[in-house]
């Protein structure tokens, strides 16, 4: 009796292997659905470039700024009391130790009149006559609810001599749902941070305090 060898059937997988490399295919071709966020400076207004006076003298220091650990990473994080969420798709384009100080510092350049505004850390032969040190202790919020930024800070002498010591407490509404709500009610919780250290460098007194709108010595 003769025994024929069977073939091997190759037809019946075809269709497996080619389903496979359509979901393969499909999996790679699939647009990554991250969103990415920055924190924005406060505008200036129409014709607000800085005045020649605020380009005189000596430097603003701002920095450094410390915040909480953690908010060291890419993806924005939300709390709600001690509970912590960290979102899968909505991330930052920027560090916050970068983002922060970068804002804080355009908002005071602003605020200030001034050009003449440094990000730790500075070249070692600049002059800085006055500087900012922020320790944020939080600065998080809820999505759809509030922002809130808490923060010890101080102006310091061109000795480091302590002139100014505050505690700030902002709390800003998001007022929209969303991601992009919490982002732009972290930056207006900048913006009255920066507020505040602003008004405390003005009313310093002109022989510390060499910016526009201090006011004058006797």
């Amino acid at each position: 009796m003769m025994m024929t060898r069977s073939r091997p059937r190759f037809g019946l997988a075809l269709p497996a292997v080619a389903l496979l490399g359509v979901v393969l295919g499909g999996c790679v071709g699939r647009s990554d659905p991250s969103r990415f966020y920055v924190l924005t400076a406060v505008s200036r207004p129409t014709g607000g470039a800085p005045s020649a006076e605020g380009d005189k003298g000596p430097a603003l220091g701002v920095g450094p700024v410390t915040l909480p650990r953690y908010l060291d990473r890419a993806n924005i994080v939300t709390r709600r009391g001690a509970e912590v969420e960290v979102a899968e798709f909505d991330r930052w384009s920027e560090p916050l130790n970068d983002g922060v100080p970068r804002v804080l510092a355009a908002n005071l350049a602003t605020l200030l009149q001034t050009d003449r505004i440094l990000a730790f850390p500075w070249p070692g032969d600049r002059v800085v006559e006055h500087q900012v040190v922020i320790d944020v202790i939080q600065f998080d919020g809820t999505v759809g609810g509030d922002v809130l930024l808490e923060a010890r800070w101080r102006v310091l002498g061109p000795d480091r001599k302590e002139l100014v010591l505050r505690y700030s407490s902002l709390r800003e509404p998001t007022g929209e749902p969303g991601y992009l709500g919490l982002v732009g009610a972290m930056s207006r919780a900048l913006a009255g941070l920066s507020e505040e250290v602003a008004r405390s460098i003005k009313a310093l007194p002109a022989r510390q305090a060499r910016i526009p709108g201090a006011p004058a010595g006797r």
